[in-house]
C-alpha cells in the first residue's frame, strides 16, 4: 500500500520523467524515421541508467505497483501526460494519444503496445534484477527491443 506521500512524490517525479521524456522523444521524432524506434528505446533506458533518475524513477515504479492511488500518476503519464508535452516540445498544441498516433500513421494501441515492451525490460531489469537483461548492455538491449517497438510505432 502507497501512503499519500509516497503518491505524491511518484506523481512529481513521474511528471517531470514525462517532461524530459517528451523532450527527448521530439528529438526522436525529428531524427530519420527509419532510427525513431531505437531513439526511443535508447532514450528510455539513458534515463534509466542515469544516477540522477534512476533511484526517483524506480520509486515511481514501485509506488505505481503498489495501490491504485499508486498507480493513478503513472496511469496519467501513458494515457495523457506525455502525449500532451510531446506536442509542445514539437511546437504544437498539446497532443493526446489519439494525435499522436495520427502524426505516426499507427493506431493508438501501438503506443501503448511500445510502452508496455519497454516497461516490461524495465521491471525485469531495475525492479527485479532478473538475469541475463539485468546486466546485459544499453545496446544489446536496444538491439534487442528496437525492432518490436519499430513494428509498432513505424510499421
Amino acid at each position: 500500500m502507497s501512503t499519500a506521500t509516497e503518491v505524491e512524490e511518484a506523481s512529481a517525479i513521474i511528471t517531470a520523467y514525462g517532461q524530459a521524456f517528451a523532450e527527448a522523444g521530439a528529438a526522436a521524432y525529428h531524427g530519420p524515421r527509419e532510427k525513431l524506434a531505437e531513439n526511443i528505446v535508447r532514450l528510455t533506458l539513458e534515463f534509466f541508467e542515469d544516477p540522477k533518475w534512476q533511484p526517483q524513477l524506480l520509486t515511481a515504479l514501485r509506488t505505481a505497483t503498489a495501490s491504485k492511488e499508486g498507480a493513478e500518476p503513472m496511469r496519467n503519464l501513458f494515457s495523457a501526460q506525455v502525449f500532451a508535452q510531446a506536442g509542445v516540445a514539437l511546437e504544437e498544441d498539446p497532443l493526446s494519444i489519439d494525435e499522436l498516433a495520427g502524426k505516426l500513421s499507427i493506431k493508438p494501441i501501438h503506443i501503448n503496445a511500445s510502452a508496455a515492451q519497454l516497461w516490461g525490460v524495465f521491471l525485469l531489469r531495475y525492479v527485479l534484477r532478473v538475469e541475463p537483461i539485468a546486466s546485459a548492455s544499453v545496446d544489446e538491449i536496444v538491439t534487442l527491443l528496437a525492432p518490436t517497438v519499430e513494428r509498432y510505432i513505424v510499421g
